[in-house]
């Protein structure tokens, strides 16, 4: 017998107060734990045969599983970044698009061998980088819509907040980001594809968006890390997810004329992906269509085994500005 039994029906019942605390439906944990909602009801049943894995994702998407991080590591600071949107996004109502029932996608990248100078400072930086560049993987907003935090240190914007009923008529525009004081970002975004008019939610994933927004983060690290001092060894360390993928067909939807690229309908089986690259500003600078396209090998994967073709990598790349 183990010296720390496990009451699993007391860890259960207390997943389930947690979730119904947060506002979440079994569905919508489903899609933050990247998981099906069977499973989640099964885990809710008590059941016992469930993979272990899955049972970690969803303790960890309800704050009941950290796994084992340095304190300040990148991976903590997403969690908490989760954590914040989730206890924002529980204040909407149930059906409300900022709550990005179907899915979304979340970047965040941190940076080694810089100094930075302070929230506000690195804030104007950061939106001056994206004027000049005209690289925006972020809409960083007039100073008065992002505001920092003052226990925790960290610079956030939510598109949805003031506007849970007016201006957010879609997921594509309920962004919610946190910039901290060492220059870590983290973006949560909502699926483009399934904005208001579209085709119906949930059902397409767009070929080429996440090569150009993935380009873009690098791109934006690697200045940052040069606005501030950091040299060709400066490291970047990248990582994302995307969820609420399971069901969804492959398809150029941004730019139709691509849509001879797939010969065939590639759909995604598994609901949820994590990405994650550590690479350096000198890498970025000369290699960025081979580090794009390893970085998103393993979401392209999702969907029947599709191969991204090099060719197109690069050729999306090229449309960036300045590139």
């Amino acid at each position: 017998m183990t010296d720390f039994p496990i009451d699993w029906r007391a860890v259960v019942d207390e997943a389930i107060r947690r979730r119904k605390e947060e506002g979440f439906t079994q569905r919508q944990l489903a899609l933050i734990a990247g998981v099906s909602v069977p499973t989640v009801n099964s885990f809710e049943q008590g059941e016992t045969g469930l993979q272990f894995e899955r049972v970690i994702l969803i303790l960890e998407a309800l704050g009941l599983f950290l796994r084992p991080s340095a304190p300040d590591s990148l991976g903590a600071f997403v969690h908490k970044a989760r954590r914040r949107w989730e206890e924002l996004a529980s204040s909407l109502p149930e059906n409300h698009p900022a709550r990005q029932p179907f899915g979304h996608s979340e970047y965040a990248y941190a940076i080694q061998g810089i100094r930075t100078p302070g929230l506000r400072v690195l804030r104007k930086a950061l939106a001056d980088l994206s004027s000049h560049s005209g690289l925006a993987p972020f809409w960083i907003p007039p100073r008065r819509e992002a505001h920092i935090e003052p226990e925790t240190d960290i610079m956030e914007y939510w598109a949805a907040e003031g506007n849970a009923n007016q201006h957010i008529l879609d997921a594509a525009n309920s962004d919610f980001w946190q910039l901290d004081g060492e220059g870590q970002v983290y973006l949560q975004r909502g699926y483009q594809e399934d904005g208001r008019g579209n085709l119906e939610p949930g059902t397409i994933f767009d070929l080429t968006s996440p090569i150009r927004r993935t380009a873009e983060f690098l791109l934006f690290a690697a200045g940052t890390a040069r606005l501030f001092g950091g040299d060709s060894k400066a490291g970047i360390h990248l990582t994302a997810r995307y969820t609420g993928l399971e069901g969804r067909t492959l398809l150029s939807w941004t730019q139709p004329l691509l849509r001879i690229a797939l010969e065939q309908h590639h759909r995604a089986r598994t609901s949820r992906v994590d990405l994650d690259i550590v690479t350096d500003v000198g890498a970025v600078e000369s290699d960025l269509v081979s580090l794009t396209e390893t970085f998103l090998v393993p979401l392209y994967e999702r969907f029947d085994g599709y191969r991204l073709p090099t060719d197109l990598v690069a050729a999306q790349i090229r449309e960036l500005p300045n590139r």
